[in-house]
């Protein structure tokens, strides 16, 4: 079993590959979502919301800043994914402003609200 320890908002490097279709693919940063309990099920499974650095202008995709870099949140493409594709955590945080905006768009993109 793997052993990384994620927590909600932490940012990692994630190896999206393979990919099909319009999902998106490569090493990326992600966020983990969801809440503490599910970050720490014995399951394997970490649920992350890519990042890119294209603004689609789409809006399930708020901005968030790490470090100097913009990056858009793809709440569209909420994925549960493996541990084993987690690569490293990212060196930068999100700002409470970037956590309130993506969980937003994620309850927009969930009919949540």
């Amino acid at each position: 079993m793997v052993t990384t320890r994620v927590a909600p908002w932490q940012v990692w490097w994630v190896d999206f590959n393979p990919q099909i279709g319009h999902e998106q693919a490569g090493r990326r940063p992600a966020i983990v979502v969801g809440s503490p309990l599910a970050c720490t099920l014995p399951n394997g499974l970490a649920i992350v919301v890519p990042l890119t650095t294209k603004d689609r202008g789409l809006p399930f995709h708020p901005a968030v800043q790490l470090g100097d870099v913009t990056s858009y949140a793809l709440a569209d493409q909420i994925k549960s994914i493996s541990m084993n594709r987690l690569q490293k955590r990212h060196s930068d945080t999100l700002a409470p402003a970037d956590v309130a905006a993506v969980k937003f768009a994620l309850r927009r993109m969930l009919d949540l609200t």
